[in-house]
């Protein structure tokens, strides 16, 4: 795993001019309203808590300036879902690569090397540590296996916590007539331990998701979590397999008529996660395969890249619930003034943290699912 140099940091944290254009939408794009893009600092208020305060933070973390472990300190750094809305709207608007979410992490890299980690982190870490899995949980839960052409990573959240989504992708691989394998030992991805700067614990993961992966021979590894994605995609080394988001192998399913969908015949928002579209930039597959089940999608105002977040990445629901929670309330108070209590996404942790704030929230998988009962 590839680190910053402490100069590399230095250089791209002078790049930033202060203006905080990052903590809005584009402006034009939405109509000439004026939209807030980053939750820590709506929600906090102080410019700390905003892209430019985050980056003098670490600049003063790097330079010395600042040496002692404080509780606002720790706030600021770790109340941040790293959702990548900053660094998406910095190089729109000033052309300049300044890959925030990275900085931000190797700044809680740093602060862990140390450390400093919030107790909620470091509870995570415990329960990868014992079971193998961020939720501490020691049961194991069975997936059939049919052949060897693909795996399906479930990771974590879809594996025990929100289980329909991956009982509902299960049913949709069966459907296909698809040779799928679950991993029996899938260990969790690391991607929580990467977001909370916990680096130092993830070898062993990746150590042994690969042999395990290997073992099968499959050429299609498949995600229904964009964190796991992003991980594999990122952190992992080249395993020679092709890694596809559900609705990205959903898609090609349907073109090689292996799925045959019903017209589910309705309308809802969509959702874009944080982890799938800005960091992954996957928009348009997700979209794509909602309009081929027959569902229509209301856009959101603040959609693609300038999507507002959930809520729950970053280790922001562990380490800070009450902001996450009201960062979901923002985005449904979002999605109701649409006239809808239902909205689409793609992705485990924001099923999770939105339907805290009493919405219905389908998984994109969920829906395949029901299109093909």
């Amino acid at each position: 795993m590839e680190r910053m140099t402490e100069q590399e940091m230095l250089q791209a944290v002078s790049h930033c001019f202060k203006c905080r254009l990052c903590s809005i939408a584009d402006f034009h794009g939405s109509g000439e309203k004026w939209l807030e893009l980053c939750p820590s600092g709506s929600y906090y208020g102080f410019n700390s808590f905003y892209s430019p305060g985050r980056l003098e933070l670490l600049r003063e973390i790097l330079t010395e300036e600042i040496n002692e472990k404080t509780e606002m300190l720790m706030k600021v750094a770790f109340g941040c879902q790293v959702c990548g809305a900053c660094y998406e709207r910095c190089k729109e608007v000033s052309k300049v690569e300044l890959d925030n979410a990275k900085l931000f992490e190797e700044l809680r890299r740093i602060l862990a090397d140390k450390g400093w980690i919030l107790e909620a982190h470091t509870k995570i870490k415990e329960h990868i540590d014992e079971t193998n899995n961020a939720y501490g949980v020691s049961e194991k839960v069975e997936y059939s296996t049919t052949g060897s052409d693909v795996i399906y990573f479930v990771g974590c959240t879809a594996r025990y916590r929100e289980e329909e989504i991956s009982k509902s992708m299960i049913r949709v691989l069966d459907a296909s007539g698809v040779g799928y394998t679950v991993l029996a030992d899938e260990w969790c991805c690391g991607s929580t331990l990467l977001r909370t700067g916990q680096v130092s614990a993830i070898e062993r993961l990746i150590t042994h998701n690969v042999e395990k992966i290997k073992k099968i021979g499959a050429k299609t590894m498949v995600f229904t979590c964009p964190g796991c994605l992003k991980t594999f995609k990122e952190t992992y080394p080249d395993m020679e397999i092709e890694l596809l988001h559900a609705s990205e192998y959903i898609n090609m399913l349907i073109d090689e008529g292996k799925l045959n969908p019903k017209n589910l015949n309705t309308s809802m928002p969509y959702h874009d996660p944080c982890h799938l579209g800005r960091h992954l930039g996957i928009y348009d597959a997700p979209r794509e395969t909602l309009k081929r089940i027959g569902v229509e999608i209301e856009e959101l105002p603040r959609n693609r890249a300038n999507a507002w977040c959930c809520g729950s990445g970053g280790g922001v629901k562990s380490g800070f619930p009450d902001f996450a929670k009201w960062t979901a309330d923002e985005r449904v108070s979002e999605i109701k003034k649409t006239g809808f209590d239902v909205v689409a996404s793609a992705c485990p942790f924001c099923k999770r943290n939105l339907q805290d704030s009493e919405i219905k929230v389908f998984d994109l998988a969920e829906l395949v699912s029901q299109s093909l009962l």
